[in-house]
Formats: structure tokens, C-alpha cells, sequence
């Protein structure tokens, strides 16, 4: 009888929906979610949007909204069980490349990743394992216009912190530095759950694009462990034209550590150092970068803010050419003396891979881990989990 319900109702709105066609110009993008269907206020001249899914850079136009039903090329978890400590649950429609996956902690605590789930600042959706956007309306994790729950975020039993915000991330010629090439630009082949049995999870999404007229083949394959609060990220890219060409790839993000859309309180971390200015990281000697809202003396803040540390974690086999952080994506100032970290909205932390020449069929992988930083109980400062992308090289060069 439900789902009867729902198809005279998904009838209804979609025999109305048409006539409103016949009348008004109305923009149709649906993602293959059939979360429901909102109307939003149009843009480009278009007097509405009808859609499908709800991301969180497009929830300030919602003007009417009926959840539905998933649509089967979703894949999801059972229910989370919190018989034991913790308990892994998520999402993903492999069809249009988004979902989720969240950890439960029985004492109350959750850590949510949000992937693909975000519109990036082109106008485009993203279709892939790229961290970012808000959970789809039907989950009962779902708070209409809660920014804090967004991109990586964190619930200690009481409040969300953001952890990470929609990710940076893109592929760029050295030949045409002004011109990235995003994931919402790239061609999205597809992508498959390849473990999952309730402790492991292992999604793969590909991805073809060309660059400088070259084309390339992009895999990346996302683990995590139930439990955890990162992720390990795995991403390799591939010459499939019959020239070399040359490639730099960028992966940034300006997180809002505790709190969405402000980066008041956030400082820099690495281990056993607190940066309070911009700095170049000698990716030779060390091995993650991470930010803190703890407040940065030279900015004029005490240290009232919430605690929270994420990191980022590369393999230091696959080591980026360079890391930074600073109060602007690309770079640090030039200057006698480092800049302190003052940006009211964008300290940044920035990675760069490349350039790399590869040849016709050559390959270049890089691997990360991205996530939640701990904090020592005596003192409050973060502490990286081991992940395991460096261990055996612990305490070398």
C-alpha cells in the first residue's frame, strides 16, 4: 500500500510537473537518486529547477519538497548494529557516483563522509569519490540547511564540528596554469562497491578527461575500516594518447575546522609543532599536515575554539613535489618573514604533485589519507591515527 502511495503520488507531481512545463520555463536535472522531488527557484533565467536530490549549495532555493524512495542503483549497508563499540553503515549510487559513509560510536558519536555530494563552484556536480557535500534527504542524519554536517563531519553526542569542507582538487597543464581541469569536468565512467563485509569497505570510481588535447584515464579506489576517521584515498592517472604530456596534480582545501564557513581559530599542525604562519613543508623529511581550531595568538584570538584537528596523510613513496599552508590556495606570501595565519575564511592547506611527464601508457599514483586528527588527553594537542601508509619507514627519512 506504501509503495502504491508513493507511485500515485511520484504520478501526480510528474503529470503536473509536465503541464507546468507547457507554461513556464522550467529547468529539469535529475541525479538518479529519486530522493523525492524539490522544486528550487531557477537560475540562468529559468523561473524553477525540478530535481531530484538536494545537495547543500542549492538547499537556499528550495521552494517545495516531497521525499519519495531510493532508486535501485543505490547500494547501502543493513541497518548499523551498536551491539558492539561501533558500527559502519553507508550509501552509494554507483550510478551517479555519490553516497556516504558513516561510523556510529555506541556512546553517541558519529564521523560522516560525504562524497560527490556537492555542486562545485562551476555550476557542475561532481560524479566520483571526491570528499564533499551533505547527506541525501531521507537519512535521519539529514538537517536542512546544517552546514556543520557537511563534507567530513563529526557529532560528539551533542553538536556537529566540521572536519573537512567540499575538496579542492583538480589536474592542470604547466603549459596552461589557469586552466584546471575539475572532477565535475571529467567524463564519469562508472563505479563499483568492491568490498564490503560490514568491517571493510572498498569503492572504486573512474574517470576519463583530456588535457592539452591528451587524453587520460583516472582511477580512484577509497578504503576505510570500520571504526576509523579517515579514509585512504588511492589515485592513479594514465597517458592514453600517443603524445607525452605533462601534468601537475592539485589537491587543497580551505577545511573551516569546527565551524562551516570560518576559518577563525584554525592553525596549522604537524607533529610536535603548532604553525601560527604560512610555511612550506619539507615533504622530504615529513610525512602529513594537518589544521587545529585552537586560536592563533598572532591573529588576535585566544583559545576558546572547539578542539578539533583534521590531517592529511601522503605515502611517502608517492610523496607530493609540495605542501603548504597559508591564508590563500596556491601558495604562500612572499615576504622577510612567514605571514601569520589570519584569513578570516580561507587558511588553506595545499598539495601539489608534479609536474610529471608521462609518456603514452606511463601511469603516475599517489596515495593519502584524509581525516579527523585525535587529541592528547593531558595536553589537547592533535595526535595523528596510524594509518599504515607509513609505518615501515617510522622514524626514517
Amino acid at each position: 500500500m506504501r509503495n502504491m502511495r508513493h507511485k500515485l503520488i511520484l504520478a501526480i507531481a510528474v503529470t503536473l510537473c509536465c503541464s507546468a512545463l507547457l507554461y513556464a520555463n522550467i529547468t529539469i536535472s535529475f541525479h538518479h537518486e529519486v530522493e523525492g522531488l524539490f522544486i528550487l527557484e531557477g537560475e540562468k533565467g529559468a523561473w524553477f529547477e525540478l530535481t531530484d536530490d538536494l545537495t547543500p549549495e542549492d538547499a537556499h532555493r528550495l521552494l517545495w519538497g516531497k521525499l519519495l524512495f531510493p532508486f535501485r542503483n543505490i547500494v547501502e549497508s543493513p541497518k548499523c548494529d551498536l551491539t558492539h563499540d561501533f558500527c559502519l553503515d553507508f550509501r552509494w549510487n554507483k550510478k551517479k557516483g555519490r553516497g556516504f559513509i558513516r561510523n556510529s560510536w555506541r556512546d553517541g558519536r558519529k564521523i560522516i563522509i560525504n562524497l560527490g555530494r556537492f555542486r562545485e563552484s562551476n555550476g557542475k556536480y561532481p560524479s566520483g569519490l571526491f570528499i564533499g557535500g551533505g547527506l541525501p534527504p531521507s537519512d535521519p542524519d539529514y538537517q536542512f540547511m546544517n552546514n556543520e554536517a557537511t563534507g567530513m563531519t563529526y557529532f560528539n553526542g551533542q553538536r556537529w564540528f566540521h572536519v573537512w569542507c567540499n575538496v579542492n582538487e583538480g589536474i592542470v597543464s604547466p603549459s596552461a596554469p589557469f586552466l584546471p581541469s575539475y572532477p565535475s569536468d571529467w567524463e564519469f565512467k562508472g563505479s563499483w562497491v568492491r568490498e564490503n563485509d560490514g568491517s571493510n569497505l572498498t569503492i572504486e570510481s573512474r574517470h576519463h578527461l583530456a588535457l592539452a588535447g591528451v587524453p587520460l584515464d583516472l582511477n580512484r579506489v577509497l578504503f576505510y575500516r570500520a571504526g576509523n576517521k579517515y579514509v585512504i584515498l588511492a589515485t592513479e592517472i594514465t597517458n592514453r594518447g600517443t603524445t607525452p604530456t605533462t601534468i601537475q596534480y592539485l589537491y587543497g582545501d580551505e577545511p573551516w575546522v569546527g565551524n562551516f564557513g570560518s576559518s577563525a581559530g584554525d592553525v596549522g599542525w604537524m607533529e610536535h609543532e603548532l604553525l601560527l604562519a604560512e610555511r612550506e613543508v619539507n615533504v622530504q623529511r615529513d610525512t602529513f599536515i594537518g589544521m587545529f581550531d585552537n586560536g592563533n595568538p598572532l591573529a588576535d584570538e585566544t583559545h576558546s575554539f572547539s578542539g578539533i584537528a583534521n590531517f592529511i596523510e601522503w605515502d611517502r613513496n608517492t610523496r607530493p613535489d609540495r605542501a603548504y599552508v597559508s591564508n590563500f590556495s596556491g601558495g604562500t606570501t612572499h615576504g622577510p618573514r612567514p605571514m601569520p595565519l589570519v584569513s578570516p575564511t580561507n587558511r588553506f592547506i595545499g598539495m601539489q604533485w608534479g609536474p610529471r611527464t608521462l609518456r603514452p601508457g606511463e601511469s603516475f599514483s599517489f596515495t593519502i589519507a584524509v581525516g579527523m586528527a585525535d587529541n592528547d588527553p593531558k595536553t589537547g594537542i592533535p595526535t595523528k591515527p596510524e594509518t599504515g601508509l607509513n609505518t615501515a619507514h617510522h622514524g626514517g627519512t
